[in-house]
């Protein structure tokens, strides 16, 4: 897999301990070309923390991002945590993950996540039952183009921060859908994400009442995705299921 090469600063020195494949693909820094890492120190203090989180269903300002009752249903996410705005280097890092499928790029901006932004699910409900964490599948088509999901990795790389295991091939993807980013107008985006997702045959969610479900993806838009798959997992029996992405 090709490493996404920014324009080099050539006057940067190579880090002390470096890989064979750091000498064949070098890093550079996204935000401004130095050589060494995707995101370097300097550039990880521009990255802009929501400070505000919102209910997933009305987009307005909740506590911790937990779903208002008002807004609640059966089959609604519980709550959403998105870490970093959808801008700037946020967002040329997600394109360059998908796009130019330079997918380690998503271990370093995961390890610039304050700890603070990750201790409500180290004290809440969350870790207080069972847990795990549900990517947001691609099609198996769009799987085979890209040769990973990078909602996956963002998975993987949050699993080891939050010591939380790491469920796919659970939910699956169904339908081919035009990429959401490709989609301006938020009605078509919703139901574009119509009838998209289903759970193994073999499968039920309702081994797992007592799990919190971490429903992992990159960015939150519309909100469509998220909420189409958490409805399935919970007509499937999950009864909690809290969304979570790297950006908003």
């Amino acid at each position: 897999m090709c490493r996404v090469v920014a324009t080099p600063h050539f006057s940067s020195c190579y880090p002390q301990y470096m890989t064979l494949l750091d000498l064949i693909f070098p890093k550079f820094c996204l935000g401004c070309g130095k050589l060494g890492r995707y995101v370097c120190v300097s550039c990880q203090q521009k990255l802009r923390l929501l400070k505000i989180l919102k209910c997933p269903v009305c987009e307005k300002p909740a506590i911790h991002g937990m779903t208002h009752p008002g807004c609640k249903t059966r089959y609604s996410l519980d709550g959403l945590t998105s870490f970093f705005r959808y801008d700037g280097m946020v967002k040329k890092a997600i394109k360059t993950v998908k796009y130019r499928f330079a997918y380690d790029v998503v271990g370093e901006l995961v390890d610039c996540i304050p700890d603070e932004s990750l201790d409500f699910f180290r004290t809440s409900y969350i870790v207080n039952h069972t847990s795990m964490i549900i990517p947001i599948p691609l099609h198996p088509f769009r799987y085979r183009y890209r040769g990973f999901n990078q909602a996956e990795v963002i998975a993987h790389a949050l699993a080891k921060r939050l010591d939380i295991p790491v469920r796919s091939g659970f939910l699956m993807r169904t339908k081919k859908t035009i990429p959401q980013v490709d989609m301006k107008d938020r009605n078509k985006r919703l139901s574009n994400m119509k009838d998209v997702f289903t759970v193994k045959s073999d499968s039920s969610t309702r081994q797992y009442n007592d799990t919190a479900i971490l429903l992992v993806d990159d960015v939150f838009t519309t909100g469509a995705t998220l909420r189409s798959a958490a409805s399935v997992l919970k007509h499937n029996g999950a009864k909690f299921v809290w969304g979570m992405t790297v950006a908003q």
